[in-house]
């Protein structure tokens, strides 16, 4: 059995970890937190679940509002495991959609049995919300310029908005929508200064025909987040044995490593914590370049020509313990509705 002082020692590390690396993070009364839509493909890996359960705990410290959780793959039980998550943490009205096709064939570990386990209402038949309907609503109804748009999946829904003309939701095309709405993309994808290799697991090798043109007709600032190395030596999910045994976050890290709980790279709560906190310290920043995308999927960052807008981490800033970054990430992760957030 774990001692009570051990986990009271963590919960106090991973607090001052928090306030030492973003000391600016006070919400002013009566401030509108940020709108933030979280397209996820919550199948393949378990640190979707992470990165949402860190979603919820800024949302409940007001830092965030949680808009909409579209998905990017068709796996069955992907929508109810996501909607499982919400309902569970008090939002079960977050809007969720799939896309209509996508080439992505990936299975999970831990949808359907999330989905068995806690309550939800969304359906797992073929009758399941349109993502590219949802993500037109919702921007349609945000002022201008308030929505970032974190996506820790394949970017065939940024596509399909993207490709969108317009309709009888708005008057305007998809790209236009984009452009108007959404102050910034945080993008997981992939691997930094490149990923080459067609045969290694990617997102962006998921649709690589939609990441193709989802980049190259992006309108707006985008900041890329990596993984690989990077994600792996900020590895979380051990102290998930802290939560209640009836925890969706716990199951979900359970089910994905078959009954056991052990860490795993923490690349999505990185683009996370990026999203919301800010790109300054504890990241380091590369600003000059673009990200070349091939036409499989595969990436490079080429520093010629320049494109303003896109910008890239894939490191920690000198001086930076990558534990102490571990420790804030799981200390939002940690989090259990009507408690606060840990570093609140």
């Amino acid at each position: 059995m774990d001692s009570p002082f051990l986990s009271t020692r963590h919960a106090w590390v991973a607090a001052i970890g928090l306030l030492l690396l973003f000391p600016r993070f006070v919400v002013a009364e009566g401030a509108v937190p940020v709108g933030v839509i979280f397209d996820t493909d919550m199948d393949s890996d378990c640190d979707d679940v992470g990165a949402l359960a860190m979603l919820h705990a800024l949302a409940d410290r007001r830092e965030i509002r949680l808009i909409a959780t579209p998905i990017s793959a068709r796996h069955r039980f992907s929508g109810a495991c996501t909607d499982a998550i919400n309902t569970y943490f008090g939002r079960p009205e977050i809007p969720i959609g799939i896309p209509k096709a996508t080439p992505n064939k990936q299975g999970s570990k831990f949808a359907e049995g999330i989905a068995r386990e806690f309550p939800h209402d969304y359906p797992t038949t073929a009758e399941q919300p349109d993502a590219l309907s949802l993500y037109r609503r919702v921007l349609a109804a945000e002022p201008d310029g308030s929505v970032t748009l974190i996506t820790v999946g394949d970017l065939t829904n940024v596509r399909d908005l993207l490709a969108s003309p317009a309709d009888g939701i708005s008057n305007h095309t998809g790209e236009d929508l984009a452009r108007a709405k959404i102050k910034h993309w945080y993008c997981m994808g992939s691997r930094y200064p490149e990923d080459l290799d067609p045969k290694a697991w990617g997102n962006f090798k998921m649709d690589p025909q939609a990441t193709v043109e989802a980049i190259r007709k992006w309108p707006a600032p985008l900041t890329f987040t990596g993984g690989g190395k990077f994600a792996e030596s900020l590895a979380t999910g051990a102290r998930l044995k802290e939560l209640p045994a009836a925890h969706p976050v716990r199951r979900g890290y359970e089910l994905y490593f078959d009954g056991k709980l052990q860490n795993r790279h923490s690349a999505d709560q990185i683009t996370v914590l990026v999203a919301v906190r800010g790109t300054q310290k504890p990241w380091k920043l590369v600003t000059s370049g673009h990200n070349h995308i091939f036409e499989n999927g595969t990436h490079q960052w080429r520093e010629t020509p320049d494109h303003p807008q896109q910008q890239y981490i894939s490191a920690l800033a000198e001086g930076i313990a990558p534990r102490d970054v571990a420790g804030g990430i799981e200390g939002l992760m940690l989090h259990v509705p009507g408690k606060k957030a840990t570093g609140e």
